[in-house]
């Protein structure tokens, strides 16, 4: 790393002040901050005012070399210095170095940011919950990490709030940790089958909320409740495959929705969709949206009323019949993004496009205004029927979005370009866009 030099030959960067420099170093790992010490003199002991430790355990050799490096860096600037700590390890949970000592120690001084990122295959680093003794966190991450010793305590500054792989000293724990963070802005969980059996989601302030199941396994007779009251939401993002219920108390509507969910029951999913039938802006998962056409019966009268832009996926071969039912639920959908997939397994082949012309869903003839179909077009029939589809029977249509092959040495038939642009438009204002991939 070399300073730039200006016209009369001096560092530029160097002649900065040191409180500059140091804000400069810690967007680096610690690492690439102490290579700065060659520089000159000047910068020999510069890395260590960074007020941010950002340390990987495999830049150490010997037994406990992270640990010793972090005492000497607290004993040489003082607990009260210290703003951020990242670590990034391999700790096993049987591993009885003094690692866990010296984070009680990293937790206690005034940190604001907190991360600890464990990748000893599937064994966890053994962590006490001390958090209680730091009012002034901000961000707290952990990856793999058991956590203990549960008391009362209020994270009053926490704003974010990322766990994967988590465990609590008990099934209420995750939630008491949410409850005492008045001013939680992001949360994210990721979990297994059977990390909770209850899960309550209570916050005034939280904005995003993803929660993700890490295992995909469907386990007879395991499933947990989940429950959401969170009514200055922004975002919510569930990942989930084991839920026997779903509950939302409170919830914005102006809230971005993004669903990849299987429940117990086909009517547990329009018990779970009419919670979020006031919602304007919904992304429903390939495996979703088969479950709810396939359990359409149960509720045949549910409608996403007010939805305006719905982003779905699903296989090529299965959307003349699937799209027209699940359109026909958003009567006043202005904005649709499809994405269609190869059909791998054939548990959902259609035997013509007969089902796409027997359906003419509200939406087509009073408010959809715009299709953007993200996957490649082809000459496969079914697609092209579906673009026809739309601009045959949209009366309300203004722009037609299709995308070529991505791969750029693919020539496209000048023949099929022109069917497409011929194609017979119910909407006079109705524009097809092609978009060609950038080489």
């Amino acid at each position: 790393m070399k300073g730039r030099v200006g016209t009369s030959g001096e560092d530029r960067i160097s002649i900065l002040p040191e409180s500059l420099l140091c804000h400069i170093l810690s967007f680096l790992t610690t690492k690439d901050s102490v290579k700065t010490s060659v520089l000159s003199s000047r910068w020999k002991n510069l890395w260590l005012w960074v007020p941010r430790l950002d340390l990987n355990k495999s830049d150490f050799s010997g037994d406990n070399p992270s640990a010793s490096f972090i005492d000497k860096f607290l004993n040489f600037q003082g607990e009260s210095y210290l703003r951020g700590f990242k670590l990034n390890t391999d700790h096993d949970v049987n591993d009885t170095s003094p690692l866990e000592t010296c984070l009680m120690r990293v937790v206690k001084c005034k940190i604001q940011h907190f991360e600890i990122q464990n990748y000893f295959q599937y064994s966890i680093l053994m962590m006490p919950l001390i958090f209680s003794m730091c009012d002034t966190l901000v961000s707290l991450k952990l990856s793999f990490v058991i956590l203990s010793d549960l008391e009362s305590f209020s994270l009053p500054c926490l704003k974010i709030m990322h766990f994967k792989n988590v465990v609590f000293p008990s099934k209420e724990a995750a939630e008491a940790l949410i409850s005492c963070s008045p001013v939680l802005k992001d949360l994210k969980m990721s979990y297994s089958t059977d990390d909770f059996e209850v899960l309550r989601v209570c916050s005034t302030s939280l904005k995003t909320f993803t929660l993700k199941q890490l295992d995909i396994d469907f386990v007879d007779n395991v499933g947990h409740k989940i429950v959401i009251d969170t009514p200055r939401l922004e975002y919510l993002n569930l990942k989930d495959y084991q839920c026997r219920s779903f509950k939302i108390v409170n919830m914005s509507e102006s809230v971005k929705v993004d669903i990849d969910i299987i429940v117990r029951g086909g009517s547990i999913i329009f018990d779970f969709l009419t919670c979020l039938s006031n919602v304007r802006y919904i992304t429903i998962s390939r495996r979703s949206l088969r479950f709810i056409y396939l359990n359409q019966e149960i509720n045949p009268r549910f409608k996403f009323h007010d939805l305006a832009r719905l982003r779905t996926t699903m296989f090529s071969n299965s959307s003349p019949e699937m799209l027209p039912v699940i359109l026909e639920m958003c009567p006043n959908l202005k904005h649709l993004t499809l994405d269609l997939q190869e059909l791998v397994h054939y548990y959902l082949v259609t035997e013509g496009i007969s089902g796409l012309l027997s359906v003419l869903p509200r939406c087509l003839i009073s408010s959809l205004e715009y299709v953007d179909i993200e996957s490649p077009i082809t000459e496969k029939a079914t697609e092209l029927k579906l673009v026809s589809y739309f601009l045959e029977n949209s009366t309300t249509l203004k722009k037609l979005v299709l995308h070529l092959n991505h791969s750029c040495g693919e020539k496209h038939d000048a023949g099929l370009l022109k069917q497409l642009f011929e194609s017979p438009r119910a909407s006079s204002v109705c524009q097809l866009v092609i978009v060609s991939p950038r080489c």
